[in-house]
C-alpha cells in the first residue's frame, strides 16, 4: 500500500488517510480550541445567574417598579381595546385572575394590619399597667 502525500491547509505534508480523518483543515490549532471555548464560557459565566432575573431588575425594584414588565402596569392592567360607543371591553381571563389575586392580597394586608394594630395597643396597655403598679421609688418625708 502506497502512502500518497499531499499538502494540507496548514502547509505541511500529510497523508490522505490523515486528511480524511481530519475531514476539514483549519488555521486554528486543534490543541488551543478547547482553551478558546473555555475563555468565552468563563467570560459570561458571571452573568448566567443574572439572566434569569432579567437585566435591570435591581433598578426596577429600587425605583418601586415591578421586577419584570409583565407583573403590573398600564399595558397589563388596562383593556386591550375599547368600543367606539363607550362600552367597556370585556376582561380577559388573565385580567380577572389578576383582579382576584389583588383582592386576596388586599384582604390579607387588611387582616395583618389589624393584627399589628392589636399588638401595638396591647403593648401600650401593658406598659401603662406596669407603670401604674410600680411603687414610687422615693420615700415620703416624715
Amino acid at each position: 500500500m502506497s502512502m500518497i502525500m499531499s499538502t494540507g491547509c496548514i502547509g505541511r505534508a500529510i497523508s490522505i488517510r490523515t486528511k480524511l480523518a481530519l475531514a476539514t483543515c483549519s488555521n486554528r490549532s486543534i490543541s488551543t480550541t478547547p482553551v478558546v471555548i473555555y475563555k468565552h464560557q468563563s467570560r459570561f459565566k458571571k452573568y448566567k445567574s443574572d439572566v434569569s432575573k432579567g437585566f435591570g431588575a435591581k433598578w426596577r425594584l429600587e425605583n418601586g417598579k415591578a421586577i419584570d414588565n409583565t407583573a403590573y402596569g398600564p399595558l397589563i392592567d388596562l383593556p386591550d381595546f375599547s368600543y367606539l360607543d363607550g362600552r367597556p371591553a370585556p376582561l380577559t381571563k388573565r385580567q380577572v385572575e389578576r383582579m382576584e389575586e389583588k383582592k386576596q392580597i388586599s384582604k390579607r394586608v387588611y387582616k395583618l394590619l389589624g393584627e399589628i394594630n392589636y399588638a401595638k395597643e396591647r403593648h401600650r396597655r401593658l406598659t401603662e399597667e406596669k407603670q401604674a403598679e410600680k411603687p414610687f421609688p422615693l420615700k415620703p418625708k416624715s
